[in-house]
């Protein structure tokens, strides 16, 4: 089984990381560990899972993040993840969203670690690809470190070896996801005392890092590190990642030619994707201009009338800018 290398991945986002945000990702890095959203198993079984796990080829290597533990549910979701020749599937047990966890899903799943370790040794029986894990350090007042560490411990009991961590527990009352994201407090110090004292482990960290600087200097520390929402906001986040991370050659990217590949994917879509998917990515390239406000508004209004000619000269204009 081939392992993948998660130096630096691109975190799982519901909303946010549908297969066009990855396929302009991909034209910005051709390394980054990509993810999809997450997908709830039980979705995946009942729905039309063609458009759910759909891919481009380009966005290789991504990975399929799977919510659930149903084991008969996630054993589908498997086996479907190795027919369209997903490079891995990951097992959120991080989300804290109250429909998550009403569904046996996300962060809830960090009191059962018995149950996410049978559910993993399933999936990692069926996979043809590497099986991991993204949780969290606790989940409410169950928050100490002893706790982590055995959560890890019984868990990775099921041959999974590679765990992506947000180094925040989780509050499944009283905090929305997006407050989780921000209001627990980090503590780094957890997460880099797991990797020391359970070395053989690939710990990969999440949360609150907005720089390549602090990429870097977590890797002091661990195996890897996931971007979320800095890349959400800035798409050209990625745009050294390849050179200073995987020691590619450093070839100055040239982002009109990123904006006029992405914009042949928008025409060749148009009439498959929804609107939305297809040119929301696009908005986050107003990162940092003045006057973005009013630039995201022009947008948003060439967007409602699919002018795509118009829409691509105005990126086209702002990148020679």
């Amino acid at each position: 089984m081939l392992k993948n290398n998660y130096t630096f991945s691109v975190a799982p986002m519901m909303g946010v990381t549908t297969p066009s945000a990855r396929f302009m990702y991909r034209l910005i890095s051709k390394k980054a560990i990509l993810f999809t959203e997450m997908i709830a198993s039980q979705v995946i079984y009942r729905g039309d899972y063609n458009k759910f796990l759909k891919k481009n080829s380009l966005e290789e290597p991504v990975i399929l993040q799977v919510g659930g533990s149903d084991n008969e549910l996630l054993k589908f979701s498997t086996n479907l993840a190795n027919k369209y020749n997903y490079q891995g599937i990951n097992l959120n047990v991080g989300c804290p969203s109250k429909k998550v966890s009403q569904g046996r899903m996300g962060a809830c799943l960090m009191k059962e670690a018995d149950l996410v370790r049978n559910c993993l040794k399933t999936m990692i029986s069926e996979s043809s690809s590497e099986v991991s894990v993204k949780c969290r350090i606790g989940v409410d007042e169950f928050d100490s470190y002893n706790f982590f560490k055995e959560f890890i411990s019984n868990v990775s009991d099921s041959g999974c070896t590679t765990f992506f961590v947000h180094a925040r527990k989780a509050f499944l009352k009283g905090l929305d996801p997006k407050k989780n994201r921000t209001l627990p407090p980090l503590k780094y110090d957890y997460v880099y005392k797991l990797k020391k004292e359970i070395p053989h482990l690939n710990i990969i960290i999440n949360g609150g890092i907005q720089s390549l600087d602090d990429c870097h200097n977590q890797l002091k520390f661990v195996d890897g590190v996931m971007i979320g929402r800095s890349i959400q906001a800035n798409p050209f986040f990625l745009e050294d990642v390849d050179f200073q991370f995987y020691k590619e050659a450093n070839q100055p990217l040239k982002k009109n030619q990123v904006i006029a590949k992405y914009f042949d994917y928008v025409k060749k879509n148009i009439d498959i994707v929804s609107t939305y998917e297809l040119l929301s990515p696009l908005l986050a390239l107003c990162f940092g201009i003045p006057g973005s406000k009013r630039f995201k508004q022009e947008v948003n209004d060439l967007i409602r009338k699919k002018d795509l000619k118009k829409l691509e000269d105005t990126y086209l204009n702002l990148i020679a800018a």
